[in-house]
């Protein structure tokens, strides 16, 4: 799993490096959460984190795009215990939003995205089942760049997403983010 969230992120880091002629503002970050998922099953306790690459396109300069990859396992994963024999439900969550972007002040901002989901529940061992849906977001923050292009934002977000078929799992994640704009 660790490989394949490495790969995840060089991916994202050469997508962005090559595509700067087509894209303005584009931007790399990252997120932890907490929340509940769910499958064919009550709510469960999780904890994850989310890798994500932001964008305006060349023809657009209202709404960004962001592709982001998002796990989310159960709770008691990260506690110690004795854990033979034992499984715990987990979610991966493949997104593409588009956000819109208010500036409340000169460096905080609100945002507010959409977007669709390709999700694969894993909320039982003997489940693994790919879905598509829907997802929403958003979250309040402060941009620390100061007339600058390059620099930091923190934000703290909300982000909630639903499919239609199979097992219509779902997914409520409270989360910190950083992000870096370059």
């Amino acid at each position: 799993m660790i490989r394949k969230i490495f790969f995840t992120i060089i991916l994202l880091v050469v997508l962005a490096a090559s595509a700067k002629a087509q894209i303005q503002s584009p931007s790399l970050g990252g997120s932890l959460h907490i929340g509940n998922i769910s499958g064919n099953s009550p709510s469960i306790s999780s904890l994850g984190g989310s890798v994500f690459f932001d964008f305006y396109p060349w023809f657009e300069n209202v709404v960004s795009f962001r592709a982001s990859f998002t796990y989310s396992q159960m709770v008691e994963k990260f506690l110690p215990e004795n854990r033979s024999g034992k499984y715990y439900p987990f979610l991966k969550i493949f997104s593409l939003k588009g956000f819109f972007n208010q500036y409340l002040s000169p460096s905080i901002f609100i945002e507010e995205g959409a977007g669709l989901i390709y999700l694969n529940d894993r909320t039982f061992s003997d489940v693994n089942i790919w879905e598509v849906g829907v997802g929403f977001s958003v979250l309040a923050g402060y941009d620390f760049r100061k007339n600058s292009l390059n620099g930091f934002s923190l934000s703290l977000g909300v982000d909630y997403g639903v499919t239609f078929t199979q097992t219509t799992a779902n997914y409520f994640l409270i989360f910190f983010q950083t992000q870096y704009y370059f």
